[in-house]
């Protein structure tokens, strides 16, 4: 069937920092046209390292919502956040030399205790909202999705589809997908040290999400080393 194409080819975030991300306002402009003329079956090529969760969660929404069918090919690799929007496909296929990574989100976080109390809970919240999303899918348990997501869990095409994740691995290439793409085996080693750089360059602008004065030094005498000692081993045993 020949269907129209769109590629996805970068880094999920809900703008553009670097040139290379792909945006739920892309995505959106893509499905429509740029005067919402479009509504027919579309055929998506993807190859994500991830990104943002939120960026991701939208998109999927997006997808969800678009009426006509969405075909999701990934080739190349899908991890982290690229899954979540792919979950959206009425059809999601791999390319034999594909990958699919699925992972605990995380996030960067500074401030007092209550502050990192929040933070975790915003990530156990954003877990369970992809578990959500996988779980619609793939036929494991919430149990099981947790656990993969807590091991950080790569597969190629074969294990992605005996897990449950797609639906079919391609075997001759589609519209859009060139024999050497379709050919193509992704170094796994490779795509996990792109998926790194995506986590590390943006580590800068999550510290300076809060830009605070310094805080005065504390007036309270300090403790005494042993004293630390004493507690830390208390709170050994309170596990």
């Amino acid at each position: 069937m020949n269907l129209r194409t769109i590629n996805l080819n970068g880094y999920i975030d809900e703008e553009v920092w670097y040139g290379d991300e792909i945006t739920p306002t892309m995505l959106h402009d893509a499905l429509y046209g740029e005067n919402g003329e479009f509504s027919d079956d579309v055929r998506i090529i993807l190859n994500s390292y991830g990104g943002s969760c939120n960026a991701a969660t939208q998109m999927y929404d997006e997808l969800k919502a678009y009426p006509g069918n969405v075909h999701i090919i990934v080739s190349g690799t899908a991890a982290s956040a690229a899954t979540v929007l792919a979950m959206a496909a009425n059809r999601l296929e791999m390319t034999p030399g594909s990958l699919f990574m699925c992972h605990d989100p995380i996030m960067g976080a500074y401030g007092n205790e209550a502050d990192l109390e929040q933070a975790m809970g915003i990530l156990r919240a954003c877990k369970n909202s992809i578990i959500n999303m996988y779980c619609q899918r793939t036929w494991h348990s919430r149990d099981d999705v947790a656990a993969m997501m807590r091991a950080t869990t790569w597969m190629d095409a074969n294990a992605a589809l005996q897990e449950g994740f797609i639906d079919a691995v391609m075997t001759e290439p589609a519209a859009g997908v060139t024999n050497a793409a379709f050919e193509h085996r992704v170094d796994p080693e490779d795509a996990k040290a792109k998926y790194q750089s995506w986590v590390d360059r943006h580590k800068p602008m999550r510290r300076s999400v809060r830009n605070e004065a310094p805080q005065a030094a504390p007036t309270e005498p300090r403790t005494s080393a042993s004293d630390l000692q004493g507690r830390l081993d208390r709170l050994k045993y309170t596990y």
